[in-house]
Formats: C-alpha cells, structure tokens, sequence
C-alpha cells in the first residue's frame, strides 16, 4: 500500500486557496517547501517583490474585549509556525 499523503488547505495574502501535500509526519516547513514548489503561488504571493523568505502564520480571532493575562500573551508567541509539526487541526494555514 502506498504511503499515505496529508493534503494541507493555505490561505495566502490574497484570499486564494493554495493545497500543499506533504508526508504525514510532515512539519511546517515541509508545507512552504510545496507551496514554493508551484510557480502560481510565488508569484501570486510575491507580485514583483524580491524574495526575502517564507514563514507561515497562524491567523488567531478572538472576541472582541477579551481580557489578556499575561501568561496567556506570553503563550500566544510570535505567531510563526516554523519547524513545528502541524498536528491536527482542521483551519487553513495563513501565510
């Protein structure tokens, strides 16, 4: 039997819809490395910009006056999402 396949639903910047399909023991890093693999998404991400590197960001909605503990900040991070593993979760990634 064939190894499985995860298929990775990307939001990018401009609204579109991007699928990057890595292994199942994929990581982050793995999903940027597809998505640059299609000429399409580079060019529709980047326009005539230069390319300076690539980074994944997970995109948080919360309520409206939530109120911040500090821990609960410090646990939130930058929003970068670089080696981890993707772990389950069914959202589209933003970069």
């Amino acid at each position: 039997m064939p190894e499985s396949s995860l298929i990775v639903p990307v939001v990018v910047p401009t609204g579109s819809l991007h699928f990057a399909t890595i292994r199942p023991d994929g990581i982050v890093q793995d999903v940027i490395d597809a998505l640059l693999a299609q000429p399409e998404v580079t060019s529709e991400v980047l326009g005539g910009l230069e390319d300076a590197g690539w980074a994944l960001l997970k995109i948080r909605v919360e309520k409206s006056g939530r109120q911040w503990e500090e821990e609960d900040l410090e646990n939130l991070g930058d929003g970068q999402s670089c080696p981890h593993s993707l772990g389950s979760t069914t959202q589209p990634l933003t970069i």
